[in-house]
């Protein structure tokens, strides 16, 4: 009987745009590394054009897919099952296969985690900038780990006051964000990314004495200007490259039952964006 590993499947991430995704890079190397005849694609698909995938989906020989902007809420109504993580997160970001049923998984909340538990850090209270779906997941995240106090400030007040209304945080409002103190500073706003937002700064003076610890969600550029100035100042830092890669981590794992090495993969993205 020949092994199913060794069947020729074909998985993919969906998102738009999908220029800078790495997705395939990440995907393709460990296809490789373990000896997979799979093929990894990047499917940049508007939103207006979600349902045709979907119909694309369950005709193609599809065996999984990674979900990223803008279509992680809006792919949740075609999935047949959603984990407990997913419905908790609000948001899917991988899709697979189990006993002929779509099933959509979130695996930001285990890439979220991973350096946080690999620190033991004792964390009693964070503020998070930002109130999305990474918002979200940090929040999720933080109540597993049994911290306390969780604080979420955002550019979009109405945006921020919902979301803490309904995962009972406290809502900070975004002009007194400087001047609140906690174990943990996350941000998870696009502030910081490569493009036009990189010479951004979602928060002015990250000193130790009121965040110990920043953690920014954002990985291109691996060093943001926020997490430079957090070290300069004396902060501890944890970069988003370190979500990113486990976030994916998790999701090769659902599809292949396979693990990729951590620090090869984290040599692997750094390599590539440090020669774009």
């Amino acid at each position: 009987m020949t092994n199913p590993a060794w069947e020729r499947r074909l998985f993919g991430v969906v998102g738009h745009p999908l220029e800078q995704s790495l997705s395939p890079l990440i995907h393709n190397w460990g296809f490789t590394a373990h000896e997979l005849p799979w093929t990894y694609l990047a499917w940049d698909i508007p939103p207006g054009h979600l349902p045709h995938f979907s119909v694309a989906l369950r005709t193609l020989p599809i065996s999984g897919v990674s979900v990223t902007i803008p279509h992680k809420l809006s792919i949740m109504p075609y999935a047949d099952r959603l984990t407990q993580t997913a419905l908790s997160v609000g948001s899917v970001n991988t899709l697979y296969w189990r006993e002929g049923e779509l099933w959509g998984e979130n695996t930001d909340l285990a890439g979220f985690l991973s350096p946080l538990l690999a620190r033991n850090e004792d964390i009693r209270s964070a503020l998070i900038l930002g109130a999305g779906g990474a918002a979200l997941a940090c929040i999720q995240g933080l109540r597993r780990m049994g911290v306390g106090r969780i604080e979420l400030s955002a550019r979009d007040a109405t945006r921020a006051r919902r979301l803490a209304g309904e995962q009972e945080a406290v809502a900070v409002p975004w002009e007194q964000r400087h001047g609140r103190a906690a174990d943990l500073l996350i941000n998870a706003t696009p502030l910081g990314m490569k493009g036009k937002a990189k010479d951004s700064l979602p928060l002015d003076d990250p000193a130790p004495e009121r965040f110990p610890l920043v953690y920014d969600l954002v990985y291109n550029p691996i060093r943001t200007r926020l997490l430079r100035r957090a070290e300069e100042a004396g902060c501890r830092t944890i970069s988003g490259l370190a979500m990113f890669v486990n976030q994916a981590r998790e999701q090769f794992r659902i599809w292949s039952g396979l693990d990729l090495e951590e620090e090869s993969l984290v040599a692997l993205v750094r390599d590539h964006l440090d020669r774009e």
